[in-house]
């Protein structure tokens, strides 16, 4: 019996008691509570040992501190000091391999099945605990189908080339399979060079598709006829009005056990699958608890256990989504279903390549023209459910009794396909949940309820049956209108076993959360608030920086949107809102730009956790501003900002959310639906679809017996699969990636790359035009290049206007594999270019603007505010130009050099918008102001910053912009130290 450790009630689950912490006001504080003190002992910890460890190495340094760049000693960091006339940041201290520097050598890798687990590329340490009912159980060995196919290969005595004579024959019919069509591919084989010369062995397009049709083959394609009986008469069959009209439709289906038997036993998925369910912990006690894979989740612990011992759970993950097939002619449609499992890690199964999707059915779209419009659309409802009752009916028998399959790693395991997780927009969650559009799929909030920020009731699966089969049997029910259910009866996972489709749905951030409360709601309200000329113009006037999006005719005359543009109107919309903006609105803001970065992250903690609901409080404490400035007319009764009420349970049953985003399934219409309509004569064209996706799939399965053939005659050993249970404990972190080898143009540092030869256009630029405006506008260069050469170098040499320096571009960095942001969107890019003018007349209108980039820079000065963070030792600086030192100088620099615009230190977050406010720093030359410059080798450049003016019509202030990328928002926000190039 589970219990709460607040309240003493008593639960049937462990689930349950956490969903009790987060409805019930006192537990849900307490438990906060609880987890804050947990947390700030571990940070407190943390920071201890990073203080510790600087004082260690501080005592070290023969009892003399690093001269500043004036040459006067270092003293301490003054709070209130006037940051326009602070002292300079320390050079950085040469890094001495005396065996406490983290970063001199490479981590060495933990042996195969250590006992804590790694994030994935990086070096954090998770401790882990598997299932503790022998989950994952096996029963002796098998083969795979690659396998088979192997040995039926090998005994025909040829070649495993399959029907195709050689290699090259093969590399000509994948390329045929994949980019040319029906006539063409005739047209194209019989062409003189291609039948005189290259010979293939099928001379025409029908023996080519003979050839791709004898390839091994995956599962059968079905087709069942449906009758629709509709509720208008016939009149034209029977005039008395007694028969109704009908309509025949199409289903299209594959078994999905089958699948299941396909994906699971596929060596090449062997590597990124789990059999069994695991906790991981960010500490060695338990009490931060990681959520990323599905098999890091609740609902895998929770199904395990009612499943016989030894069982091997396969999560279903099904998502469908309509889409038209053609966007200029005919309305013709398609209705895909696809299907993957949860054992096969996430990023995977994100990978269309991979085929880890697979397409399990194409649902019918008749035009229901036989019945009346009244209910259209409920006979719509009925005729899904009952398709999709046709495609799960092996579901229904495996999940009841489960069964035998080989998987990847030739073990045969008990495996019990159970329905887990649905991936679908709102209009298609109420539809398979059957109810009303006006309501919750996964809750019986009322639809004036709905922006209230309060707990609800889940709907309850069994209960919702009662109803329904009431209504069915002709009983009216109060609550069945209550809740907004629609007649529908039987619904497709009435019998499903150890199912629960309430809490199946899964977060979808593209529509629920970028395209819907970002773009079509807050948007919406600050431009209405701001006004639309002054958001167009601050997007205009938005800095320049790698990577993002720059909206250079604003955004009021975009008239269709993406996903990615979305996300980047995201990096700098709170920048962009907060400038003379309302405190209460700045507020509000913030709490759902951290919010939608939250919830986007790939691998989540409870402290993420906390974050998240946190930010969700926070918007609706302040929400109602936008009403009182006039940026919303009424309430907030918005399905989709309701939806992210749902977010937080969502994550701890099924892991983070890119493993269900519905960006996926609209990846796969371009391959499972619109390039295999294109490939059909539009006529009859689901069936020619069915075949055009059986060959493509063929050649693909073929493409991956063929690598996984090759690999096994490799004389390297397979790898060891990790122990399926394994006890909390300690171990090693794993190595980061290996940098690159040296190409012929690339110089690899270890934090960057850089070209090992300045391109040819600046080789030979005059320091004068480094100075002036028209070139870098560097303009202290010379004397900060003086006193780099006398304090760093010791050489008393001065430079002259007319000195020529070779300059790069730009220097590139490859930030971290760390699992909150995963491999993606890792380059990162600091630029330091001049404006390039356009000759002739107007010279001086540049054709490519410049591009001086913010960045992080390492410094040793002492920071009360950020000593101990993942801040440590970073200040801010401008990168106006990397150059080399001419070869007539008395002496060669080891690496480029960086000329810098030093900001002000960092000191703590904005309590409105939550960034770090910077200014540029200032010092007097010669009773001048200028900029607080320095020369740095670039090694102390660490990545690339992005600024955004505190008002946009002034270059003085900035806000140092924490939401640029996910490796950012991790380090400002989180304190994550492992987000920088090391």
């Amino acid at each position: 019996m589970a219990q709460c450790n607040f309240c003493n009630k008593n639960f049937n689950s462990w689930a349950n008691v956490a969903r009790h912490k987060q409805k019930a006001p006192d537990c849900r504080r307490k438990a906060s509570q609880n987890l804050d003190q947990v947390v700030k002992r571990l940070q407190e910890e943390r920071r201890a040992k990073d203080l510790a460890k600087h004082t260690r190495r501080s005592s070290r340094s023969k009892g003399v501190e690093p001269p500043s760049s004036n040459g006067a000693r270092h003293s301490e960091f003054d709070a209130e000091a006037n940051f326009d006339q602070e002292e300079d940041p320390l050079p950085f201290p040469p890094q001495e391999n005396d065996g406490d520097e983290s970063d001199a050598v490479p981590p060495v890798p933990p042996a195969p099945g250590a006992g804590a687990e790694t994030g994935t590329g990086s070096g954090r340490k998770y401790w882990r605990r598997g299932s503790t009912r022998s989950a994952g159980a096996t029963y002796g060995e098998g083969k795979t189908k690659f396998e088979i196919i192997r040995d039926e290969e090998i005994l025909k005595g040829a070649e495993v080339l399959g029907p195709f004579k050689d290699e090259a024959e093969w590399e000509l019919a994948k390329w045929l399979i994949k980019h040319v069509g029906h006539g063409a591919a005739d047209e194209f084989l019989k062409l003189s060079i291609i039948a005189d010369r290259a010979k293939p062995s099928y001379k025409g397009k029908n023996q080519f598709f003979d050839k791709i049709d004898d390839l091994p083959g995956g599962v059968k394609w079905q087709c069942k006829e449906m009758d629709v009986k509709g509720d208008l008469p016939d009149h034209d069959k029977d005039p008395t009005g007694a028969t109704m009209r009908g309509e025949t439709v199409e289903l299209w289906w594959r078994d999905p056990v089958e699948c299941v038997r396909e994906l699971i036993g596929n060596p090449m998925f062997r590597d990124v699958m789990r059999f069994a369910p695991e906790e991981l912990y960010e500490d060695e006690e338990g009490n931060i608890r990681v959520y990323n894979e599905m098999w890091t989740g609740d609902w895998w612990q929770e199904i395990q256990k009612r499943l016989p011992l030894g069982a091997t759970v396969a999560p279903l993950i099904l998502s469908s989504d309509k889409t038209m097939l053609s966007n200029f002619r005919g309305d013709n449609s398609a209705w895909p279903v696809y299907l993957t499992i949860g054992n096969i890690g996430k990023e995977t199964r994100r990978q269309v390549s991979a085929h880890a999707t697979v397409l399990i059915g194409y649902l019918p779209i008749p035009k229901f023209d036989c019945f009346d419009k009244n209910t259209r659309s409920l006979a719509k409802y009925r005729l899904f459910h009952e398709c999709m009752t046709v495609l799960l009916a092996s579901v229904v028998e495996a999940g009841k009794t489960g069964t035998k399959m080989v998987c990847a790693d030739n073990l045969v395991r008990d495996v019990w396909p159970i329905f887990a997780a649905y991936v679908a927009d709102y209009p298609e969650q109420c539809l398979v949940a059957c109810c009303k559009e006006n309501r919750c799929p996964l809750c019986t909030v009322s639809p004036d309820e709905r922006g209230d920020h309060l707990p609800h009731d889940k709907r309850d699966q069994m209960e919702t049956l009662f109803l329904m089969a009431r209504q069915q049997d002709g009983e009216k029910d109060t609550a069945f209108e209550k809740e907004g259910i629609r007649a529908v009866y039987p619904p497709f996972w009435m019998d499903l076993p150890h199912s629960d489709i309430f809490q199946a749905f899964t977060p979808d951030l593209l529509h629920q959360l970028h395209k819907g409360v970002f773009k079509d709601h807050l948007v919406k309200w600050c431009t209405e608030i701001i006004g639309k000329g002054v958001v167009d113009e601050r997007f205009r006037q938005m800095p320049d920086h790698p990577g993002l999006r720059h909206f250079k005719n604003g955004i009021s005359s975009v008239s269709q949107w993406t996903g990615t543009e979305h996300k980047e109107m995201e990096k700098v919309f709170l920048g962009l809102a907060a400038a003379g903006a309302d405190a209460e609105m700045v507020q509000a803001v913030r709490a759902l730009m951290d919010f939608a970065y939250l919830a986007s992250l790939q691998s989540h903690t409870t402290t993420t956790l906390l974050a998240l609901r946190t930010a969700l409080d926070d918007f609706h404490t302040h929400k109602n501003i936008f009403i009182k400035l006039g940026g919303r007319k009424e309430n907030f009764n918005i399905p989709k900002m309701h939806s992210l009420e749902h977010y937080d349970p969502a994550f701890q049953l099924f892991g983070s959310a890119d493993g269900f985003n519905t960006e996926s399934p609209e990846r796969l219409h371009i391959d499972y639906a619109k390039n295999a309509y294109r490939a059909s004569n539009r006529k009859d064209y689901i069936i020619q679809m069915t075949l055009w996706l059986q060959r493509q799939e063929a050649v693909a399965r073929f493409t991956a017996f063929r690598e996984w053939y090759k690999s096994t005659l490799s004389p390297t050993a397979p790898l060891t699969q990790l122990p399926n249970t394994l006890p909390i404990a300690h171990a090693a972190p794993s190595a980061s990636a290996a940098p690159a080898v040296d190409d012929a143009d690339t110089l690899i540092h270890h934090t960057y790359s850089i070209a090992k030869r300045p391109p040819a256009a600046t080789r030979r630029v005059v320091a004068s035009h480094i100075i002036s405006k028209e070139g870098h506008n560097a303009i202290r260069f010379l004397p900060a290049l003086s006193h780099f050469l006398l304090t760093q170098l010791n050489v008393d040499y001065t430079p002259y206007h007319f000195d020529v320096f070779p300059t790069w571009k730009r220097l590139k960095f490859t930030l971290p594999n760390i699992p909150e942001v995963g491999s993606r969107h890792s380059t990162n890019l600091v630029r330091a270019t001049a404006p390039v003018l356009s000759p002739g007349e107007g010279r001086y209108r540049a054709v490519e603007p410049a591009y001086h980039d913010f960045a992080l820079v390492k410094t040793a000065e002492a920071n009360a505010f950020t000593d101990g963070t993942a801040l440590h030792g970073l200040r801010i600086a401008q990168v106006r130009v990397i150059f080399q030192l001419p070869s007539h100088y008395p002496v060669k620099s080891t690496q480029p050099l960086a000329y810098i615009e030093w900001f002000t230190p960092l000191r703590t977050p904005n309590t409105l918008d939550g960034y770090y406010h910077v200014n540029r720093s200032t010092r007097k030359i010669s009773g001048q102001d200028g900029p607080y410059s320095e020369i740095v080798p670039v090694d102390r450049i660490v990545r690339n910053a992005m600024l955004i003016p505190y008002q946009f019509d002034q270059d003085k202030k900035f806000r140092v912009n924490s939401h640029i990328d996910g490796h950012s928002f991790c380090m400002f926000k989180l304190g994550l130290r492992d987000c920088l190039p090391v």
